[in-house]
């Protein structure tokens, strides 16, 4: 390197995702090897015994969840990787996390399925998957960083989610992401502070689940706490955590597991949104796909187009007030991803009229920039 030359990285996503969570707290990972994650799994099970963390290869996918519920149940921040097939038999381990309020991070690795599907194919067909994973469909926050670039501040906002609102959190990648290097700087290794779960203050009995309103989160003990005795249970319960069934407390806690995530969609909504507020069209667009949605963005508004383009990063919940601001003065929304049928698109079909809405989907391939050009042009003159 040149003297005064600007320092710079060859990474793949897998290794600034295993720099994030380290950065970020995590001394315990957890997992099973399975295309596109193993880089992942490779990365951590090297990087972080040696900042006195512990990383386990384990017998299977359902184990490696487990392994973390337990970490994290002792106070560890705790993480695991998996694709597609290993999401598939980790979600009733993913529902007690949920049910028992355990802070985890899940990174799921996309590619194309169903079953064993194509390994080495880089797809976004998980997002439905991963959004309505539990019986009863109780929301848990999903994040899908764009590019390597966004990937490390994002992966510690994801974990700083978990923590905080202790919940489990899927941080949703894909194969590009994961096994592509690109040049990184230091300004794209940067990210928030790392935060830590509430703690119990030892001022008053301790209730496992103690609550006062929907939304708030409740202290945290670690299990085996000499301070006090720590009841955790996946079936319904009361606030002490006690299995129950007709007590009031079991529904005033089923509703706070809705509440403490959907109560804060604004709080937890990031995206990148440009292009003029008057524009007469919206692309909308998330993942490694948005940088093609990005590419012929850039074209469009070089040719004078009034488009405005919102990269998701946040993909559940959706902030519906925002988004809906946004979308709603737009004439027509065009929603690009990779996957069967228009996951992103099914979505937000809630918020945007049929005759408005546009899906650009395709399977394994990548969208190119021009085929988005072409479908908006068509559209334009239709």
């Amino acid at each position: 390197m040149a003297t005064g030359a600007q320092p710079r990285f060859l990474l793949n996503g897998a290794q600034v995702i295993a720099r994030a969570a380290i950065e970020g707290g995590v001394r315990f990972f957890a997992g099973y090897p399975i295309t596109p994650a193993s880089p992942l799994y490779h990365e951590m099970i090297r990087a972080l015994p040696k900042v006195g963390g512990i990383a386990i290869g384990a017998s299977d996918e359902i184990s490696a969840l487990s392994y973390c519920i337990g970490a994290s149940l002792r106070g560890w921040k705790a993480m695991t990787a998996t694709s597609g097939p290993g999401f598939a038999l980790m979600v009733e381990s993913l529902a007690y996390a949920l049910m028992t309020e355990i802070p985890l991070l899940l990174v799921l690795a996309q590619r194309m399925g169903p079953s064993t599907g194509a390994a080495t194919a880089s797809s976004q067909g998980d997002l439905l998957f991963a959004i309505f994973s539990n019986s009863g469909s109780y929301p848990l926050p999903v994040f899908s960083p764009e590019s390597i670039h966004d990937t490390y501040a994002l992966t510690i906002h994801a974990l700083n989610t978990a923590e905080r609102l202790r919940t489990p959190v899927i941080l949703l990648v894909d194969k590009e992401l994961m096994m592509s290097t690109r040049t990184v700087f230091p300004e794209d290794l940067e990210g928030p502070p790392p935060l830590s779960r509430p703690l119990a203050s030892g001022d008053t009995p301790y209730r496992s689940y103690e609550i006062h309103a929907p939304e708030d989160i409740p202290p945290f003990l670690p299990v085996g706490s000499h301070q006090a005795q720590v009841r955790v249970t996946g079936s319904a319960h009361d606030r002490q955590g006690l299995l129950q069934k007709d007590d009031p407390e079991v529904l005033e806690l089923l509703e706070h597991l809705q509440a403490k995530i959907w109560n804060r969609a604004e709080e937890l909504w990031i995206a990148d949104v440009e292009g003029p507020e008057d524009a007469s069209w919206t692309w909308v667009s998330f993942g490694t796909a948005a940088q093609s949605a990005r590419a012929a963005f850039v074209q469009a508004q070089k040719q004078g187009e009034l488009v405005k383009l919102v990269v998701l990063k946040t993909l559940w919940p959706l902030a519906e007030t925002t988004l809906q601001r946004i979308l709603g003065p737009t004439s027509r929304v065009l929603v690009i991803e990779e996957n069967p049928w228009g996951h992103l698109a099914w979505l937000l079909s809630r918020l945007v009229p049929k005759e408005r809405l546009v899906s650009l989907h395709r399977i394994g391939r990548r969208i190119d920039p021009q085929e988005i050009l072409d479908v908006f042009k068509s559209h334009e003159a239709a």
